[in-house]
């Protein structure tokens, strides 16, 4: 009797997992498109389920709780987010890494980034990073991927040098990845360069290599329109600290256009061209669209990312300067 009991007790288990892993298949979709409100319900009633039958270790519990997490994530709700991603890496930051680990440890140090813990998210970033190279040769893809995401929070962290310097690396050592995956990289490490260079006094240098990633990208017909969209902003910056206001202007406005029209285009991404914008109108002293444009920017990535952001607290700086510009009188 309790050998027959104990076979269907398996056999139902089974059936229970298969079903689970049917419903998180059907809904994976609407989790990637940004759809979380629309399957929030059926995920946490299947993580629920999973937690209550299988235990919180269990490999379908853990897929149902990535799902979740990835979902409240990618609708910027990192704060929910971030303890799903933590449970999961729970006795896992060690090698060997496994492909689900390695995952979630990005995602966990993107769900840090996309609250402001910049200082946070470059340990993180770091620390995962040296367990990559562990049991990964240093001019691994994920491996110099890791080290980018690291020097854009050190550019959060206003820690110039270290991001040139983790940019640069990158830099040089994706030539020897094959094109495509190494064309990605070498635009992204352009990205945080030219931003490292022109706020460390070197604007001229930042133009230059906003402006060739640009040109390369054209070149290879390349479609990473959101990596297009920040390199317009690096070249805008750059052009701003050269006192090229009207420039600067332009290129942004002309980046954030051509990004709305895009796949890739992002509402909360977009926002981030309220900084350079603001800065350009501040510069042709145009303080009252300054301070509008700033105040919105603030407004906007504050509700999506929360008020230690970079770019919010670049955004309210410049709105600042703008409110003091307006009440000083002429």
């Amino acid at each position: 009797m309790g050998i027959f009991h104990g076979r269907r007790r398996r056999k139902e288990d089974l059936q229970a997992v298969a079903a689970v892993k049917e419903r998180i298949t059907r809904v994976t979709p609407l989790v990637t498109a940004r759809r979380l409100p629309e399957v929030e319900a059926e995920l946490r009633e299947c993580l629920d389920e999973a937690e209550h039958r299988f235990g919180a270790e269990h490999a379908v519990t853990r897929l149902v709780l990535s799902q979740l997490s990835l979902g409240l994530l990618l609708v910027y709700r990192a704060a929910e987010a971030e303890p799903g991603f933590r449970r999961l890496l729970m006795g896992r930051r060690r090698a060997p890494l496994d492909s689900f680990t390695t995952g979630v440890w990005q995602l966990h140090a993107a769900s840090m980034y996309f609250q402001g813990h910049h200082e946070e998210a470059a340990r993180e970033y770091k620390e995962f990073g040296n367990a990559l190279s562990a049991e990964l040769d240093s001019l691994h893809p994920l491996v110099l991927r890791v080290r980018l995401y690291r020097a854009l929070q050190l550019c959060h962290l206003r820690r110039f040098e270290e991001a040139e310097s983790e940019a640069r690396a990158v830099s040089e050592r994706s030539v020897h990845i094959p094109a495509e995956e190494g064309f990605l990289l070498r635009w992204g490490a352009a990205n945080g360069l030219s931003y490292a260079l022109t706020r460390q006094g070197h604007p001229e240098e930042g133009e230059s290599v906003a402006r060739k990633a640009l040109t390369s990208m054209l070149a290879q017909q390349a479609d990473s329109d959101d990596l297009r969209f920040c390199l317009g902003q690096d070249l805008a910056y750059a052009l701003n600290a050269q006192g090229r206001h009207a420039e600067a202007l332009d290129c942004v406005r002309s980046a954030r256009a051509a990004f709305t029209d895009t796949p890739a285009f992002d509402a909360a991404e977009a926002s981030t061209a309220g900084v350079p914008t603001a800065e350009a109108l501040l510069g042709l002293t145009r303080y009252e669209e300054a301070a509008q444009e700033a105040h919105a920017t603030v407004t906007a990535l504050t509700e999506l990312y929360g008020p230690r952001h970079g770019c919010v607290r670049d955004a309210a700086e410049l709105l600042r300067q703008a409110e003091a510009a307006i009440s000083t009188p002429p």
